[in-house]
């Protein structure tokens, strides 16, 4: 797929080529012809020839953006390629890891039991109640 697009977008381009090559000296034979006949300005009559140019550079351009989408594809192609290169690799690693991290989970999980088992002390806020005012404040 890739060599087609490649070569039908170089193809194109070199028609593109080919034919503004052949519609320019065209247009130069017809410019002088029609200068010798009538006179006149030989800009203007160039301008007047040159906007069927058109087609030739549709096909340039249209040349290029297909050999840019190969080109595209292909290093997309690549990059797929190493992105399945790199999963394999660290699939082939993540289960010595997994081990790792059961032993981790396993002793973290231990330490929270023990942590529930101890008994936190509990303090006791003395009140003052000889006060009129029934806010209280924080002395601290």
């Amino acid at each position: 797929m890739k060599k087609f697009l490649i070569g039908f977008g170089g193809f194109l381009i070199l028609l593109g080529a080919g034919g503004i090559i052949n519609h320019i000296s065209m247009t130069f034979k017809a410019v002088q012809e029609e200068q010798e006949m009538y006179g006149g300005s030989v800009q203007f009559m160039m301008l007047q020839l040159m906007g069927s140019l058109e087609p030739y550079l549709t096909s340039l351009i249209g040349g290029g953006v297909i050999i840019s989408i190969a080109m595209f594809l292909n290093e997309y192609q690549k990059r797929s390629e190493l992105t399945s290169q790199l999963i394999q690799v660290l699939s082939e690693q993540n289960p010595s890891q997994k081990e790792d991290k059961v032993k981790e989970t396993s002793s973290k999980q231990e330490n929270l039991n023990d942590a529930k088992t101890v008994s936190i002390p509990q303090k006791t806020i003395e009140l003052d109640n000889n006060q009129d005012d029934e806010r209280f404040y924080w002395n601290g």
